[in-house]
């Protein structure tokens, strides 16, 4: 039974550092917990990165965001259950310090990008997840590109030389399958569902 108990937060564990801390370029704060009727609580935020992955082997270094997830629920409990979609659940805006959009610049390419799948995150626990496309990037000392996992599939790009400020803002929506039957009711409050309104980041051009 020990053993059982631990898996889940070895999983965690790995998860947790998948982007080199030594490449972030830009972290937001923590948002505002958000409860379920279960009072499964989680707050999130979100850092991009500028690395290669492990598969990745380009002539340059992509852009990675990565969500962050953190069970911060009031009370021990069993852990909690989290659809994670970034492809249909994370809506991003980037926008100048005068508060106008940057407009996506719809970069034709066929990469893939994080898909949907269940999460298990323990109580205080927390996860970093790749929430992106795999393979876009840009080189360095051209700017700055991001592009969003499909289908949403949102894309912007900063030309080096820009001197605007730009803010990330995003919200992450969670909507379990309308096809996933749980199992009993100790599953089916385990399960959170709602949406985080992730601060606003920053954005600079990484200098070569």
């Amino acid at each position: 039974m020990r053993t059982l108990l631990l898996l889940p937060l070895v999983t965690v564990s790995l998860c947790s550092f998948a982007g080199g801390e030594s490449n972030i370029i830009a972290r937001s704060d923590w948002s505002k917990p958000v409860s379920t009727r279960y009072s499964q609580t989680l707050r999130g935020r979100m850092l991009i990165a500028q690395e290669h992955s492990p598969a990745h082997a380009g002539p340059w270094p992509e852009t990675e965001l990565y969500l962050e997830l953190q069970n911060v629920s009031g009370a021990v409990g069993p852990p909690m259950r989290i659809y994670f979609d970034p492809g249909r659940g994370l809506r991003c805006e980037l926008l100048n310090s005068l508060g106008k959009s940057l407009p996506e610049r719809g970069t034709p390419g066929s990469g893939g990008g994080a898909g949907a799948c269940w999460i298990i995150l323990p109580y205080d626990s927390t996860i970093r997840l790749r929430a992106n496309a795999y393979g876009y990037g840009m080189k360095p000392g051209d700017g700055f590109s991001l592009r969003l996992s499909p289908p949403g599939s949102q894309d912007w790009a900063i030309r080096a030389g820009d001197t605007n400020t730009y803010f990330l803002s995003s919200s992450f929506t969670v909507t379990p399958p309308t096809n996933h039957i749980t199992q009993d009711f100790d599953e089916a409050r385990t399960i959170w569902n709602g949406t985080l309104e992730l601060p606003k980041m920053k954005i600079e051009i990484p200098k070569p």
